[in-house]
């Protein structure tokens, strides 16, 4: 009996440690999403001197986030916790991470066709995706800060951030139609692969988001 009780207490202490590590990698992650907002903002101005600056802290942010998860494996694989909930937390960190990567790679494409003056009504379209894409990572730390408290809370917002995912979701078939309007302003064929490249990274990220949020419910069911 009382090792069980001390194998509860080992397994629950982990648990909070993990939980700590996993709310301070997506804290990172929320940057990269806001610094993308931030450089959409600056493209959209054509200030490239700021467009430069928001990509770094996106690089930055997306190292940092990569070097914790790193660190989380490490200490998953010492199987203080029970096999399916550490599945779930591995799954969980690792779509998380992507958002990281995919505003990354959305980033630095902007920055390559930083020149193109778009049709303001693309620009919009895109502040409006990655603004939905920074809220989703917000909602997800709401979540996840609560997750072992209120189940009932973090399934509202799982709800919430699939529902964020779909307007993305509309909004990237919105960009695909304005593609047209892209070549008005550019001939440049390269470019317009780059420009696709990061508007599909855009949906990614929301993907990503919403299958990270996905995995957080599973946690939170299997423990009711």
């Amino acid at each position: 009996m009382l090792n069980l009780r001390i194998s509860g207490f080992l397994r629950k202490r982990a648990e909070e440690e993990i939980q700590k590590k996993m709310e301070e990698h997506l804290g990172r992650i929320q940057l990269a999403t806001k610094s993308l907002m931030n450089a959409v903002a600056a493209w959209r101005k054509g200030d490239f001197a700021g467009l430069d600056r928001e990509v770094g802290i996106i690089g930055a942010e997306e190292n940092t986030a990569d070097r914790l998860l790193a660190e989380m494996w490490l200490e998953l694989t010492k199987g203080a916790l029970k096999s399916k909930l550490r599945s779930n937390i591995l799954t969980f960190i690792k779509r998380a991470d992507e958002i990281a990567n995919y505003a990354k790679r959305t980033a630095e494409n902007m920055l390559i066709i930083h020149k193109v003056k778009l049709p303001e009504e693309i620009f919009s379209t895109i502040a409006k995706a990655c603004e939905l894409i920074y809220m989703c990572t917000q909602k997800l730390g709401e979540a996840l800060s609560i997750y072992r408290k209120d189940i009932q809370k973090t399934i509202d917002l799982t709800t919430e951030i699939s529902f964020l995912e779909h307007q993305v979701d509309g909004l990237y078939s919105k960009l695909k139609h304005l593609y047209f309007e892209y070549q008005k302003v550019s001939d440049n064929f390269a470019g317009l692969v780059i420009f696709d490249h990061a508007m599909r990274d855009i949906e990614k990220a929301a993907n990503s988001a919403e299958d990270a949020s996905d995995v957080l419910r599973s946690i939170v069911i299997s423990e009711v």
